[in-house]
């Protein structure tokens, strides 16, 4: 299994230098190999292969005395940079992922290490790592689970991704191949549940079990309007308008690393009690669409719970049901199965007219929930089965939908 491990670097001046440079002929050479490609497509209709950009690369770019700085780099991590964007264009055609754009250096910067740039002589031992000859013994920080991961399994390591961020922080994700055995955390329960995730408590679950929607967005709110602020009075380009950036973009890196803590935090409590999970299917894309929920459903986090549930799930044998998102729910008394059609966003409790029944209306709909996971996992017993084994690391979008839905074919 293909795993990140993700540690932050703490270079010295000279060595922050290095890295800057790097980041920026990756960069360069990344955007000059799209614009290339645009520009033989425009004129000639000629779909450049990955080969012909190598050559491109090595005969006229290495070549050429206007960019005689491309040489100072390692070729092997700046070949990277046309595969990424190769990769990119695959993106567009066969995942529909948008097309390729050119770098910022105002965005989040990145460059692939490969294997063969990554010195075999790292063992962890004293928290410093080794890259190419230019970046020897740089000390790093992370958590003393990922130093042991690091130290046990240093001979396989894959591939190494330098990241620095908008804040200024230089990470590594170094890609590591684990056996699965070592990311088996959670025990064998044989209990089930249905989990509602909604906007007014984070999830709730059939049993009752409540997990309160943080808010971290709203208790930033007003710090982070008043540094937004701030920002539009700077001067473009000035020193003071710059120190406001670094501060908007610790804010946010702060509240999206506190969103993601808590994600995992019930994640493990549902997998630490259940062996199966059921969930709705939701439309989150659609979701953020309308305005009058978008901020909200971004607040709570839905799609990045439901990857990180379905990975975890995925690693420790447990299964994750989907129930159709149109499946009414909250509409449906789980006692006597009325529906009640016009039940508004607005009502949390109400009364069945049939057998007289008070509902809460997310835990009515969690114990719907798993009453249609349990029929949908009777009806096609044969058919539920795991996916292939999905590589995660820093640079993959999100790992595969795990299990069939109610629709009964295969997410992939």
């Amino acid at each position: 299994m293909l795993r990140a491990v993700k540690i932050r670097l703490y270079p010295n001046k000279r060595q922050e230098v290095e890295f800057n440079k790097l980041l920026g002929c990756y960069r360069f050479v990344y955007n000059h190999m799209l614009d290339y490609k645009m520009n033989a497509y425009k004129e000639t209709k000629q779909n450049l292969a990955i080969t012909d950009l190598s050559k491109h690369f090595h005969g006229e770019l290495l070549q050429d005395e206007n960019f005689s700085w491309l040489k100072e780099q390692n070729t092997k991590v700046m070949k990277q940079a046309i595969r990424q964007m190769m990769s990119a264009y695959d993106n567009f055609f066969n995942n529909h992922k948008g097309y390729p754009k050119f770098k910022s250096k105002k965005d989040a910067q990145t460059a692939l290490f490969p294997l063969e740039a990554i010195s075999r002589n790292n063992t962890f031992e004293t928290r410093h790592i080794t890259l190419t000859k230019s970046f020897k013994n740089i000390p790093f920080r992370c958590s003393k689970l990922y130093w042991n991961r690091l130290r046990n399994f240093h001979d396989a390591i894959r591939s190494a991704t330098l990241t620095k961020t908008k804040s200024g922080k230089y990470e590594l994700s170094v890609l590591v191949e684990f056996p699965n055995e070592a990311f088996v955390k959670f025990k064998q329960t044989g209990l089930l549940v249905g989990v509602d995730i909604g906007v007014k408590d984070f999830a709730v679950t059939s049993d009752g079990e409540v997990f309160e929607n943080k808010h971290f967005n709203r208790a930033n709110k007003k710090k982070m309007a008043r540094l937004q602020q701030q920002l539009s009075r700077k001067k473009l380009d000035s020193n003071n308008r710059n120190k406001i950036r670094l501060k908007i973009a610790k804010l946010s890196e702060h509240i999206a690393n506190q969103k993601e803590a808590y994600i995992h935090e019930v994640v493990n409590s549902l997998l630490f009690n259940y062996d199966t999970i059921c969930i709705e299917n939701l439309n989150v894309s659609g979701m953020m669409k309308n305005h009058h929920i978008a901020n909200a459903v971004q607040e709570v986090g839905m799609y990045k719970f439901k990857s990180i549930l379905e990975y975890k799930a995925f690693v420790n044998g447990k299964v994750v049901v989907e129930v159709g998102r149109f499946y009414p729910s909250s509409k449906l008394c789980h006692t006597c199965g009325y529906k009640y059609d016009n039940l508004r966003l607005s009502e949390r409790e109400w009364k069945c007219p049939i057998c007289g029944t008070k509902h809460d209306r997310d835990e009515n709909a969690a114990i719907n929930i798993l009453s249609e996971g349990l029929r949908i996992i009777g009806s096609r017993t044969p058919e539920l089965k795991p996916a292939e084994n999905p590589t995660v690391d820093d640079r993959s979008s999100e790992p595969k939908k795990l299990w069939f839905c109610e629709s009964g074919s295969e997410n992939s």
